[in-house]
């Protein structure tokens, strides 16, 4: 059996964790949204250009408790080889974004999504909610609720994404 569907035959359950957080699959058939969005410095990104890499797409604010109460754990996930973590501020100003930023220093990238229709496409609605996207592009898993410290489920679907060929492609359709 593949380390994806070990894995994936463990997580059918669905159960969440202590503090609630539950790692889903991407819902079937639910195309991976585009994520172009702009930096804290006004700069452009496109989370394409991150190909190649597994990356944690973090939706936040930082009025919400659980958003902060997790960042440890995505600061972690920020140093692993492979793995890229972008932050998605979820329609707050840029004064109050820096300012948070400056409190509470990431490590990683933090894109604005000023209108919400970024929070609207790739999120059931609920903050925080963290997705996992795989090396090809494609939205693979997402996590609804805070991650908490001793999370095994997440950095399990990681190291599974992260064994995967590179040359594998996906229908994102």
């Amino acid at each position: 059996m593949s380390t994806g569907l070990l894995f994936a035959a463990l997580l059918s359950t669905g159960a969440a964790d202590a503090k609630g957080a539950t790692l889903r699959p991407w819902p079937a058939g639910q195309p991976t949204p585009a994520l172009q969005l702009t930096g804290l410095d006004g700069q452009p990104w496109d989370v394409a250009g991150l190909r190649g890499k597994v990356v944690v797409v973090n939706f936040w604010a930082s009025w919400c408790g659980p958003c902060v109460d997790e960042l440890p754990v995505l600061k972690g996930l920020a140093g692993r080889d492979g793995v890229a973590v972008v932050g998605v501020n979820y329609k707050e100003p840029l004064d109050t974004i820096e300012r948070f930023t400056q409190d509470h220093p990431l490590g990683y990238p933090v894109l604005r999504d000023r209108t919400g229709d970024a929070f609207k496409r790739w999120t059931p609605g609920v903050m925080p909610t963290t997705i996992l996207v795989d090396r090809t592009g494609r939205a693979r898993w997402r996590t609804v609720g805070e991650i908490p410290p001793d999370d095994t489920k997440l950095r399990a679907a990681i190291d599974a994404l992260l064994a995967e060929p590179q040359h594998r492609t996906h229908n994102q359709n």
